[in-house]
């Protein structure tokens, strides 16, 4: 970058981030993404959280054992938006509705299973039942304030409260690294299949 100086001589203002660019020259910005259809924009926001879910657990792969469970909270944030998005982008090219209100997953698994009920469309998720759901069927509470909002479980670790979760939650780098590969395999073909009624 370039700047006049008060004497009239050019000052050159280094950027010291452009220095050893590992990328020289790649790089994107967001007009042809403003231009996609809502469905489009949510998948495509699905894809990209589930990719960085895999760089994730790759990168906590190869901690060994210095993984820190901050490392798998951050994977399964990940995750967890790229599922509420991936079910939104299918609810949403399959309705027309440019917005699909809840975040509440089994609510979203519940209105997808009703779009594609087949099973090559179905894929296990830690979320397909709700805290509440849970503990209808115990007769009990057993979760606190924190284990009902999973994107907030992992984003923050405690509450607004302070109080941190009832329970222990676990992180294997390849179980999950394996999970995410099958899981784009499934969502492809949903997508396709979503798609094609539409097309």
């Amino acid at each position: 970058m370039t700047d006049a100086s008060r004497d009239g001589k050019v000052l050159y203002i280094l950027d010291p981030f452009l220095a050893d660019d590992r990328w020289p020259g790649v790089r994107v910005d967001s007009a042809s993404f403003k231009n996609l259809s809502s469905p489009e924009k949510l998948h495509e926001q699905a894809i990209a959280f589930l990719l960085g879910a895999k760089v994730l657990c790759e990168a906590a792969g190869q901690a060994g054992e210095n993984l820190r469970w901050s490392q798998g909270s951050v994977a399964y944030y990940c995750l967890n938006l790229a599922t509420e998005l991936f079910l939104k982008a299918c609810i949403s090219r399959a309705t027309g509705a440019s917005a699909v209100p809840t975040h509440k997953l089994s609510e979203l698994l519940e209105q997808y299973g009703e779009i594609l009920p087949a099973p090559e469309f179905q894929f296990p998720t830690p979320w397909a039942l709700s805290a509440s759901d849970i503990e209808r069927a115990l007769g009990t509470q057993i979760f606190n304030s924190i284990d009902r909002n999973p994107d907030q479980l992992y984003r923050y670790g405690i509450g607004r409260d302070g109080i941190e979760s009832a329970g222990v939650q676990f992180f294997s780098p390849g179980y999950i690294f394996n999970y995410l590969n099958h899981l784009n395999n499934v969502w492809e073909r949903a997508w396709n299949e979503v798609s094609k009624r539409q097309g």
